[in-house]
């Protein structure tokens, strides 16, 4: 996705900047955690740092989630600010304040976001996703394992950090992304760590697939958020956060920062002016492979619009997850009633990383489907199921795994599997940068899979769904999943955005009926 931002009209002047850096909230101790960071921002670079902190002790803990609001202190200082940094957590103040804080924002003026400010209020549980294009759902596990996206490795605010890292605190469910958000860093969870192999040797993940660190563009205006920041697990004196949170300063505010960093430079860096806004790779595809639609099939997506789809992401029912009832957020839209949501690029569907799924207006039972898809070249350093992770998911529930594994052993999780149930009986993948195709028949709960033209899957029986799939005993209102001998019969098909712009073409179903069907 093309972003563009309006320059900052500081960073063509000679004035110095002034921060303003909001604090607030016990269980991450942002008041004292966030003093070095402004601190280093006054004495390295020069500028001028007003310091404002929410003296609201158990505010954020309050047991009726309801806390009596209060005043936050200098707060008409923050007129004053060119840009603010940000990190509370479960606010309430009284309006002469609140009106201070939301000036800034309503100014169009640059913001740099941490950790908890996904959540930042009781109450105003559209804050985060107006103003830094994320939400936060829940805080689904223990662990993480964190990687630079590969779509935007070169964006300012990952310049210099390391490509990939783990075991940290777990990701914040922060799907699905507002439109103008860029996502340059994701994350998967674990619930645990896992000794033989810790941090990024470990990719059995329990969870989705998250941005953890992502840009937006608010009306022009240059955000950031950043949603580690636990010292609890030295994310804060970490260099992949300090080179996160020092590049998104400078970003924020229209000043070019430096292949390596702006650390990389340490105090000899200078505050020059972008020379132009960052702007993603152009990258070429092959074109589409030509598809004749042949009788009793039906077009799902025929390169021109997706009239047939809609928008689906793991935090809405039928979810595979449990959100957080204290601070679910709300907005921008009405993700149940929103539209498909991918892009549409020289006559493909791109896979949205961070922006959910898309799934089928109309249910199905028994079918065959086929579809193309191209999934992009990547860089050595990006490896295992973070090389063009997708799928389609039949009535759902279960996963035929979309994966750039050319060449590798074929496992339960490579490309064509049944998702962490059954290996391809062949490995017929083709590179990645090229197309592919898959042909899929789902017959009475029985699975049979032609990958590239062989058959990789033959009348394989599904029972419970694959990981992440719709949850059998759950339904959406008034459209039940019927089941069938104890299988899932009935459900819309379901592509996958998870962490790789997948390009997918020419998708077309054919219904298949039994004797017993009307």
């Amino acid at each position: 996705m093309l972003i563009s931002f309006q320059f900052s009209t500081l960073a063509q002047s000679s004035k110095k900047p002034t921060a303003v850096f909001i604090t607030g909230g016990d269980e991450y101790q942002s008041r004292e955690r966030m003093k070095p960071f402004a601190k280093t921002l006054e004495k390295d670079y020069g500028f001028e740092v007003i310091y404002i902190k929410d003296d609201a002790p158990g505010a954020d803990t309050d047991p009726d989630h309801d806390p009596k609001p209060t005043v936050l202190e200098n707060a008409e200082k923050i007129r004053d600010a060119d840009l603010m940094v940000v990190f509370m957590r479960f606010r309430n103040w009284e309006p002469k304040s609140l009106a201070h804080f939301m000036s800034h924002f309503e100014a169009g003026k640059p913001a740099v976001a941490i950790r908890t400010t996904t959540h930042a209020f009781w109450k105003d549980r559209t804050f985060a996703p107006k103003y830094f294009g994320g939400h936060y759902k829940t805080h689904y596990t223990e662990r993480i394992v964190c990687q630079v996206n590969p779509e935007h490795a070169e964006h300012p605010m990952v310049r210099g950090v390391e490509r990939k890292w783990g075991d940290g605190e777990g990701p914040y469910v922060s799907t699905p992304l507002t439109d103008g958000a860029t996502p340059v860093v994701f994350s998967y969870g674990h619930w645990r760590k896992h000794e033989e192999s810790p941090g990024i040797g470990n990719d059995s993940y329990d969870s989705p697939n998250y941005p953890v660190a992502w840009a937006f563009n608010d009306n022009g205006a240059r955000r950031a958020m950043i949603t580690l920041g636990s010292y609890r697990v030295g994310d804060l004196k970490a260099d992949y956060f300090k080179n996160l949170f020092y590049n998104s300063v400078f970003w924020s505010l229209g000043y070019e920062v430096p292949a390596g960093g702006v650390l990389s430079e340490g105090k000899a860096f200078k505050m020059v002016e972008e020379k132009a806004p960052y702007k993603p790779e152009t990258v070429d595809i092959p074109a589409v492979p030509a598809y004749k639609l042949e009788e009793d099939w039906e077009v799902l997506f025929d390169g021109k619009d997706l009239s047939k789809w809609k928008h689906y992401d793991v935090t809405m029912a039928p979810s595979p997850i449990f959100l957080d009832y204290r601070a679910n957020s709300e907005g921008p839209i009405d993700y149940a009633l929103a539209p498909a949501r991918w892009e549409i690029k020289e006559g493909t569907t791109v896979a949205r990383p961070g922006f959910g799924d898309i799934i089928t207006k109309e249910y199905y039972s028994n079918y065959k489907l086929r579809f193309d898809y191209y999934i992009p070249e990547y860089p050595e350093w990006v490896t295992g199921e973070w090389r063009g992770n997708s799928g389609v998911f039949l009535n759902g529930s279960w996963e035929i795994s979309i994966l750039d594994s050319y060449g590798q052993e074929a496992s339960n999780r490579s490309n064509g599997a049944i998702y962490r149930d059954k290996a391809p009986d062949f490995e017929a993948s083709k590179p990645a940068g090229q197309w592919q195709t898959l042909e899929i028949e789902f017959m009475n709960g029985l699975v049979t899979v032609l990958l590239n033209g062989v058959k990789i899957h033959d009348q394989v029986k599904v029972g419970r769904p694959t990981f992440l799939g719709f949850p059998a005993a759950q339904s959406f209102a008034e459209i039940s999943f019927d089941s069938f001998m104890g299988v899932v019969s009935k459900g819309p098909i379901r592509l996958q955005g998870e962490n790789s712009e997948v390009r997918f073409a020419n998708v077309a179903i054919m219904r298949l009926y039994n004797d017993d069907d009307d």
